[in-house]
Parts: C-alpha cells; structure tokens; sequence
C-alpha cells in the first residue's frame, strides 16, 4: 500500500517536472527591451568607477581576463587621448587664425606708415627742389627776364653744329639760334650761350633742337622741358612742382633735377 502510494508520487512529480513535453497555446511576442541611456558622455571617473563595480562583482570562479581588462584600459585611453587631441588641435586652429589677423592688421599699419613715411620724404624733397632747375619730358622752353634759361636735348651719337628753333603759342617760329660744337649724348645747353636772331624775350615757349653733320644736314634730336622750380604745391597729398610761372608738374615726372 505504502509502495503504490509512494510510486503514484513520484510520477506525479515527475510529470509536473517534464519540460521535454512543449506548452500549448498561440505565442505571444517578447514585449521589446530598453537600454539604459545616460545624457552625459562618460569621462574618467566614470569609467574607473563602473570598472571597480565591475572586478568587485565578477564571479570569483570565472574571473575578467587580464587581456581583456588591458584592452578595455588602452581603448578608453586611446578614445581620451584622440579627445584631448582634437581639443589641442581646435584650439591651435583657433589660435592659428588670430595669429594671422594679428600678421594681417600689423602689416596693413606698417603699410599706412610706411606710406605716410614716403610722403613725408617726397615732400622734404620737393621743398629741396625749389630754387633748381627741374628736367621733365616735352619741348616747353622758359626765358627768364634777363634772357636766360636752358634747354636740355639728347643728341644720340650726332656730332657738330647745333640749331634752336622757338615757336610761339601759335607754333609760328619767331627765333633761331646757333651752336657752333655739340657734343654727343644729353647735355644742357645755357639760352645765354646762344645768340638768338632775332632776340627773345622773357616768356614761356616750344622749341625744337636739330644738329647738322657732314653736309649741313640737319637732324632733329630729342629735347626735354628744362626750367627753374619756382614754387610747391599739393594736390591730394602728391607734391606739385612749378615751373616758371605757369608749368605745374608732379614731381614723379621729373627725370633730373640740376643746380
């Protein structure tokens, strides 16, 4: 009696813990997982901290690998340093960029001083000219009161006897000069040196300087504008000489300034 009773038991245990046997009944779908989200990056503290809560609840029979701890160590390190790197680099950009600002407004200051640097020297120049004959490009020819004056002429490599032909504002020729010997190359001749036919009188004038060789064939050679500087002016900040009376020229256009 005893032995059925306890063999009636043991198959009802048995049977109760059978899981070979599959549950009936339609399946019901997981209901979805969530992950943990933390707002904040995590930084070194944190990691240090979850990596102690992690050695003192590892089981003690199936303890962390010391590779992998080592590799958890170098990773974290790497991710920190590549962040401080980028930091490090950010701010040298930063730097970089004021850098050249800085370069940039010093040199446009050296630019501006050294502009008003150049105006003060041409000015101090101009002002040395005054008094002084001043030589530019062209053909204007200036008579003082007393019948000087200087004509300044390029004759090349033409020799022998020299001519000067004065025209008047109407481009009439109303003089002419003679020079018995020029030279070759650019020379200055003094009016006073040359005897007009018939004489000129004080005034502004054209000219034209021709010189003969072989034969008394006359050649026409190059002249300038000579006269004495007899006044400064500026115009915008550029100093303007005078010429005579009237002849205003700036003096970056002037080829030779002679006493």
């Amino acid at each position: 009696m005893i032995t059925a009773v306890r063999n009636s038991f043991a198959d009802a245990m048995y049977a109760a813990t059978d899981t070979t046997t599959p549950p009936t009944g339609p399946l019901e779908p997981s209901p979805p997982r969530t992950l943990p989200t933390n707002p904040t990056a995590m930084g070194r503290d944190e990691f240090l901290k979850m990596l102690v809560a992690q050695l003192k609840n590892q089981d003690p029979l199936n303890p962390m690998d010391g590779k992998d701890m080592a590799a958890q160590l170098a990773q974290f390190s790497t991710v920190e340093q590549l962040i401080a790197m980028n930091k490090s680099m950010e701010a040298s950009t930063a730097s970089a960029a004021e850098t050249a600002e800085a370069i940039k407004a010093l040199e446009q200051t050296q630019n501006d001083r050294a502009d008003e640097l150049a105006s003060l020297i041409e000015g101090q120049m101009a002002m040395a000219t005054v008094g002084k004959i001043g030589v530019t490009t062209g053909n204007t020819l200036f008579v003082d009161r007393d019948g000087g004056g200087q004509v300044v002429v390029d004759t090349g490599t033409l020799k022998g006897r020299g001519k000067v032909t004065i025209f008047n504002d109407a481009g009439e020729p109303i003089s002419t000069g003679i020079i018995e010997k020029i030279g070759a190359g650019q020379q200055g001749i003094d009016l006073k040196d040359v005897k007009f036919d018939p004489p000129v009188g004080s005034g502004k004038y054209t000219y034209r300087f021709e010189v003969a060789t072989d034969g008394d064939l006359y050649q026409q050679v190059k002249t300038y504008t000579a006269g004495r500087i007899t006044g400064l002016k500026y115009d915008q900040g550029n100093p303007i000489l005078i010429i005579g009376d009237k002849l205003s020229v700036p003096m970056s256009q002037l080829t030779q300034i002679r006493g």
